[in-house]
């Protein structure tokens, strides 16, 4: 167990309080002053809303041996310039204490589902260290390694970016000896500005690899050129069309085959075969036998609104995917839906964000894309008219845009019918898992049929 002293070597900071402190073991780092048990140490971390630094009393009335501050405590701390700065500073030099096989994975798409899927597949050959829920930032990924134990095989940690710098920062800090990146798309191109750019911040992850390996989905065509300018380490394509490690997509069983073996792919859709595949690589590169995985993976619960399946009764069928969107996204959610075999396939879509000046283009590439599907409906929450061009391509037998919630919620309550299976999809903000949570509310209720 770490005591102070380690913090203090690892901050190269004193311990400005009771110097006898020093050789006490601490229970945790702890960032949130609710959670704290006696023996943590606090560090005060600031956010764009919220400054653990107004939580320091709490934490010291609730045991905590130390402080790590960016100002004076009335108890025994560690000042530093920047504690998030600090916080990440030990957990590099925590992952530094280990040596398992610490697998990053980055992506515009597919980062959280390949995360879960490789964990599974890992939990066949040893104990693993995944990202919880979406732990993916600043925060979550030293959280994350902070909980390494001598016990831990491997370590799966996802990695997410809203900019330029941060994959690299990450990075840094994990020091990972596999990278998986899954795809280059559009999400965060208002902030980024081209996908150039976007291929460009993920792929930071290469230029922090060391002597890593590099697993890049060989669909990508930017992706591999981007690659290709800043890594010249070992690399394993990986896909169903194209690529060094290919596998053959069987959509009715759900299975890929490769090399004569066939093993089940644990969630639907074209989309999800290739993550898989990403993920077959992986284990591959660290030299695994891919034969234990002929029975299907026991995935855990996804996080609310990410690859939900609900069959409700009345053979109604709902594809939950309120969580997040981006146009690849929603595109390949399309896609399953029109695979989905049923009477009637809905598809309920709300706008996407951090989509810039190229929202009308990627609206317009949504639309297209839906149109040859055989959709029966495709409804809009598009209070602000964000979503035009994606109407203008007729995606859909009957298209219609809504500009609330109550009348969206109201033609779903009337229309729907026994067969039908509906995809819900959206930007989180846009908050449409209310208009899912009512329907179902109402359908389980009784008062549809």
């Amino acid at each position: 167990m770490p005591t102070l002293q380690m913090l203090a070597d690892l901050l190269h900071t004193p311990l400005e309080g009771d110097p006898s402190l020093l050789h006490l073991p601490m229970q945790t780092l702890c960032t949130d002053s609710r959670q704290l048990q006696a023996g943590d140490v606090f560090v005060a971390l600031r956010g764009e809303r919220f400054d653990g630094h107004e939580f320091i009393p709490q934490a010291l009335a609730r045991g905590a041996i130390a402080v790590i501050s960016d100002q004076p405590v009335a108890g025994s701390h560690f000042r530093v310039a920047d504690t998030l700065a600090a916080y990440q500073q030990i957990a590099k030099g925590w992952r530094q204490q280990f040596s398992p096989p610490v697998i990053a994975i980055t992506g515009s798409a597919g980062k959280t589902s390949s995360k879960e899927m490789l964990a599974a597949a890992l939990s066949r050959y040893g104990t693993v260290l995944k990202s919880h829920a979406n732990h993916n930032n600043d925060i979550g990924v030293a959280q994350t390694l902070l909980q390494m134990r001598p016990e831990h095989q491997f370590v799966v940690l996802e990695m997410a970016m809203r900019g330029p710098g941060e994959i690299r920062r990450l990075a840094q800090m994990a020091q990972p000896t596999h990278a998986l990146i899954t795809h280059i798309g559009t999400a965060h191109i208002g902030r980024l500005g081209s996908r150039a750019a976007i291929a460009a911040a993920k792929c930071e992850l290469l230029q922090e690899l060391g002597q890593g390996v590099a697993l890049l989905n060989g669909e990508d065509p930017l992706l591999l050129a981007t690659a290709a300018r800043v890594w010249l380490g070992q690399t394993l394509t990986y896909g169903l069309d194209r690529a060094d490690f290919r596998g053959e997509w069987d959509p009715l069983a759900q299975t890929v085959t490769l090399k004569g073996l066939t093993l089940p792919v644990p969630l639907p859709g074209r989309h999800h075969a290739l993550n898989w595949m990403g993920v077959l690589a992986t284990l591959l590169s660290l030299g695994l036998d891919l034969e234990r995985l002929q029975e299907p993976l026991e995935l855990p619960a996804g996080l609310e609104g990410r690859n939900q399946h609900l069959k409700l009764p009345g053979d109604v069928e709902i594809l939950d995917e309120t969580y997040n969107a981006s146009p690849e996204a929603m595109i390949a959610a399309l896609h399953l839906l029109a695979q989905t075999p049923g009477r009637r396939r809905w598809a309920i879509l709300g706008p996407m964000r951090e989509l810039g000046d190229h929202a009308p283009q990627l609206y317009a590439e949504v639309g297209r894309a839906a149109a040859p599907l055989g959709l029966d409906r495709v409804l809009l929450l598009d209070p602000e008219g964000e979503m035009q061009s994606l109407l203008d391509q007729q995606p859909a037998a009957h298209t219609e845009r809504f500009g609330d919630m109550s009348a969206l919620l109201e033609v779903l309550q009337q229309q729907v019918q026994a067969g039908d299976r509906l995809l819900f999809k959206a930007a989180r903000a846009v908050e449409l898992e209310k208009v899912l949570n009512l329907f179902l509310q109402a359908w389980l209720g009784g008062e549809l049929s």
